[in-house]
């Protein structure tokens, strides 16, 4: 059965639109691994995401269900549904080897995150690189452990708006990568998932110096908005803090 059965690896950048993306139409940036996987897979070219917010986003691609049905309409909500199932958890009772590295978010994360049964073998939680949750920072632990660097030193200095960011081999997006090859080298006799979510290319933005040194500011062209998109974006805030909890969608 594991021969016939396909192995998922699903990657799920942060923050990231179509239009950072060079096959997809971007000529000012270079996205070389991500235009290969466009080039040898498929481009849903005409998708629209189910929610422009975060956690109810992810809430939807694990659950295969609309905000309006699982009642996660916002980051920050306590928890997350007990009675809504993960596709994950669907994975793992079918005899899948399930297994996240980075980001979940389906519940708000600012020192910890409560987990759901969510079906994952393996953990590796790290909401965001910055060194400031309680506990179960994995990426924190890899960094001080594997790495021998001081998390809280690496990160006392780097500008939080636009910057040179820690260098490549500390990085998160690096330490991602290196935990999901190790889930995907070991020995098993059945199927494979991985959820493997870094927190790039969410702001700050603060890529490694070699990656920065890449692009001139002087030569980028500037974002195109409206004045008006300001004022509508205080009105959309503030609808958003009206939301309820999810089991409670009055």
């Amino acid at each position: 059965m594991a021969n016939t059965r396909p192995n998922i690896l699903w990657y799920c950048s942060d923050q990231q639109r179509w239009d950072t993306i060079r096959a997809l139409g971007n000529p000012h940036i270079r996205t070389d691994a991500i235009d290969a996987l466009v080039a040898s897979g498929v481009a849903f070219t005409h998708a629209y995401t189910q929610s422009p917010i975060c956690t109810p986003a992810r809430a939807t691609f694990l659950t295969g269900r609309y905000p309006a049905s699982h009642h996660v309409y916002r980051n920050g909500n306590a928890y997350f549904p007990a009675h809504e199932k993960l596709v994950t958890k669907r994975l793992a009772e079918a005899g899948y080897d399930c297994a996240l590295v980075g980001k979940l978010h389906l519940a708000a994360a600012k020192h910890y995150e409560v987990r759901t049964d969510d079906g994952y073998r393996l953990f590796h939680w790290s909401h965001h690189p910055t060194p400031d949750q309680a506990y179960g920072h994995d990426y924190e632990n890899w960094l001080k452990h594997e790495k021998k660097v001081d998390p809280q030193e690496l990160y006392a200095n780097l500008n939080y708006f636009c910057g040179p960011g820690v260098p490549t081999e500390y990085h998160q997006t690096t330490w991602c990568s290196e935990m999901a090859m190790r889930f995907i080298s070991e020995r098993r006799d059945r199927p494979w998932m991985i959820s493997v979510n870094p927190f790039d290319p969410h702001g700050p933005f603060d890529a490694p110096p070699e990656y920065l040194e890449r692009y001139d500011p002087a030569k980028m062209p500037l974002p195109r908005f409206r004045d008006s998109d300001v004022e509508r974006q205080k009105a959309f805030a503030a609808i958003d803090q009206q939301t309820k909890q999810p089991d409670d969608p009055r």
